[in-house]
């Protein structure tokens, strides 16, 4: 008793520890009351932060020329940013200064680690305990993740992005100061940016012709390429690498994801190959050593991360046919990646082998997938298709000056948020770049979540129709 009237004693002559004590506990029953529905929130954190970063790009110090930007142009670039897209209609080298490229880095960060997983590591400098709530806000951003091991999942994501970008900066950094001869300051900058921008695979470059530069360049282009792939794979797949010590003991989604990502891969590198090597503005003209290159880089850069070695604009139509497949189908689960992800097209192509072979489970890997995991795949894809066509239909409505087939083009890659482009954003008008901004955000907080939170929660339902079959085909 005595030392517990002595602590009370210390709090009344040093009240400040006391305002610090409600303080802390103030703020951690409001973040939990923040988090305490994450499917709405998730799309509101990115919305808010979106419209931060506009502003921010909007200002003087942000450009080169001192005199500011459009709201819609600066909005588009920060939602291009934040949902690590790489899509721009201004040339990014040359419209923004210093401080608005650096806006755009922190805003790509930002949208790669998780803007809920950014907002925690705040949030817990002030608070001691992680309350359900964010935990849960956590894993809804990130799918694949249950609430449980939100806390020392969200240490291995964020100690892995920030190693694994430091080493492709350094890397980077040397290449381009000792191999290239750029300025200390240049070089340094250069290989953080591009780090930066490739580990979450955003595509936004320093260039005016992004990597065109380096199409021949191994040692500039393949740890780009590590990066893209590190950040676009999914830290899902990461963790069971990590502790489950074993190729057979790797979760079914791992091994899905893992076979799947490479397939498409060398699958997309071989095509790329064939159906540029005799097209003299993007591979026609280079050397074997080149054209491998280049089909290696453009089968991962298509895959959402948005940068290009090559004129896209000059693909064949058949490359961009396959350019387009690879950008809808983008990368792993809970990663940095866009798309509809590689291990929900692989449970569709599952779903469709089982009906084919007349068999009532959906199998892999001697597991057997489940109902909800087979509905939700195929929720997904159907959902995201019928957005990327009604929403590219009315994207080349839109824009008369622009052909249909760049226009589906660029919602497809600002769906997916991949970055790629045939040199037409800027040619939209402002009800064009709006719909492709709307397209960007959607693509990042994805179909369900975002129209779950518009919907409100349903009723329980005690009771069911009776079945009655229809005619399928």
């Amino acid at each position: 008793m005595a030392g517990k009237g002595k602590v009370l004693a210390e709090q009344q002559h040093h009240p400040e520890h006391l305002v610090e004590r409600l303080a802390v506990s103030t703020l951690d029953r409001l973040v939990n009351l923040l988090f305490a529905r994450p499917v709405q929130i998730v799309p509101l954190l990115f919305f808010l932060v979106s419209l931060l970063g506009a502003f921010a790009l909007s200002l003087p110090s942000a450009t080169e020329s001192g005199q500011g930007t459009p709201f819609v142009d600066a909005w588009f670039t920060a939602i291009s940013a934040l949902c690590v897209t790489g899509l721009s209609t201004l040339d990014v080298p040359n419209h923004w200064s210093g401080s608005g490229e650096l806006i755009i880095l922190i805003l790509i960060q930002l949208g790669g680690l998780g803007i809920m997983s950014a907002s925690v590591l705040i949030v817990a400098l002030f608070s001691r305990t992680m309350g359900f709530g964010i935990r849960r806000g956590l894993a809804a951003e990130n799918s694949g993740i249950t609430p449980g091991n939100v806390r020392p999942l969200l240490k291995i994501i964020v100690a892995f992005t920030f190693t694994f970008e430091a080493i492709v900066a350094l890397w980077l950094f040397g290449w381009l100061l000792l191999g290239h001869g750029q300025p200390l300051a240049d070089a340094a900058w250069n290989g953080l940016f591009h780090a930066i921008s490739a580990f979450n695979n955003a595509g936004f470059a320093l260039w005016s012709d992004n990597l065109m530069g380096f199409q021949s360049d191994w040692l500039f282009l393949t740890p780009i390429m590590a990066a893209v792939v590190a950040g676009g794979i999914g830290y899902p797949v990461y963790r069971d690498l990590w502790t489950q010590r074993g190729w057979r003991r790797i979760s079914l989604h791992g091994r899905l994801t893992l076979y799947g990502y490479a397939f498409l891969l060398v699958a997309g590198a071989l095509l790329f190959i064939t159906l540029e090597w005799e097209n003299g503005a993007t591979m026609g003209n280079m050397e074997p050593h080149a054209h491998i290159l280049n089909g290696l880089f453009q089968s991962v850069t298509a895959r959402t991360a948005g940068f290009n070695a090559v004129n896209i604009g000059e693909l064949s139509d058949q490359s961009l046919m396959l350019t387009s497949i690879l950008m809808f189908i983008g990368g792993g689960s809970a990663g940095t990646a866009g798309g509809v992800k590689v291990a929900t097209v692989v449970v569709i192509l599952l779903i469709i082998w089982s009906e084919i072979r007349g068999k009532p489970d959906v199998e892999a890997f001697g597991r057997r997938i489940g109902e909800h995991n087979q509905r939700r795949a195929i929720s997904v894809v159907a959902l995201a298709a019928v957005l990327v066509l009604g929403l590219g239909y009315l994207l080349v409505a839109l824009s008369p000056q622009i052909s249909p087939r760049d226009a589906m083009f660029e919602a497809v890659s600002a769906f997916a948020t991949v970055g790629l482009s045939t040199g037409v954003t800027a040619q939209f008008t402002d009800s064009g770049k709006y719909l492709l901004i709307f397209l960007m955000f959607v693509g990042r907080v994805g179909p369900i979540t975002l129209f779950a939170a518009l919907a409100s929660r349903g009723k329980p339902v005690f009771y069911h129709y009776p079945k009655e079959e229809v005619l399928i085909g």
